[in-house]
């Protein structure tokens, strides 16, 4: 695949700590179970390893990723970002966090406006300029940082500034080119129904269940986004004759 979505979220198993991670896109969606959130886990998964540098990978700042084993590209998501930026305004009023937030919204209205248009990227000029604007806010964020007093949420703010300076390109490849998506929305939007689960139900009983759940969840919900109805998947699946990927994949491309 040319893009990859991936997120983890807490669940509970046996009235303990545990991980359910999402791996997919708009046609697949793959869900595994962990005890531990770590690297251990997502190296057993067998996914990220067998991904190369024509495979680009949306994520929510998981260090993990930028591991020397995976050879992948790594963009961040902006909506996380942009929240981070509202924490620092709220809690220190800071004026180079609204302002760079402000900058980032107007690119992604700017964005959408051209791929309306059927554009699928922003001229030389814009970026250019957008990224001069951005290099001038880090600069102004470090000076205020540096001019203020050590205070509440001040260790969260430095620690976010040199994040931002760090991985500038990761966070927006999506300036330099529309196929980039901007957020991991997908992936959240994947693992809410985990969060309906774990209200209802409280927790798994143990970690198989855990992991027979996301099989399942792996199953329908790969169907549904290739528009097999899940009833059906269902049915054919209790008759021993699931749908294997590449038949669920061939009734997309028929549709």
């Amino acid at each position: 695949a040319k893009l990859l979505y991936w997120d983890d979220t807490v669940i509970s198993v046996s009235s303990k700590r545990a991980c359910l991670r999402f791996y997919g896109n708009e046609r697949i969606a793959l869900y595994c179970a962990h005890m531990h959130k770590n690297k251990e886990g997502i190296d057993e998964d067998g996914i990220l390893k067998l991904l190369g540098k024509d495979t680009t990978v949306m994520h929510d700042h998981n260090i993990v990723n930028y591991n020397d084993e995976y050879s992948f590209i790594n963009i961040e998501c902006n909506q996380h970002l942009l929240r981070d930026l509202q924490k620092v305004t709220d809690n220190l009023k800071r004026k180079w966090s609204s302002e760079l937030r402000s900058h980032i919204q107007s690119a992604i209205h700017d964005r959408n406006l051209a791929v309306e248009e059927g554009k699928k990227e922003f001229d030389k000029e814009y970026v250019n300029n957008f990224f001069d604007k951005f290099n001038k806010i880090i600069v102004a964020a470090n000076a205020e940082h540096d001019s203020s007093p050590k205070s509440y949420y001040y260790k969260e703010e430095a620690a976010l500034i040199l994040r931002i300076m760090n991985y500038k390109n990761n966070y927006f490849a999506w300036v330099t080119c529309f196929d980039f998506p901007i957020t991991n929305n997908e992936s959240e939007r994947s693992l809410r129904g985990s969060k309906t689960h774990m209200k209802v139900s409280g927790q798994f009983q143990s970690e198989k269940y855990a992991q027979n759940y996301a099989l399942i969840q792996s199953y329908i919900e790969t169907c549904k986004r290739n528009g097999i109805n899940e009833m059906s998947a269902l049915i054919r699946l209790c008759n021993d004759d699931p749908y294997p990927l590449s038949e669920i994949l061939a009734n997309n491309s028929n549709n």
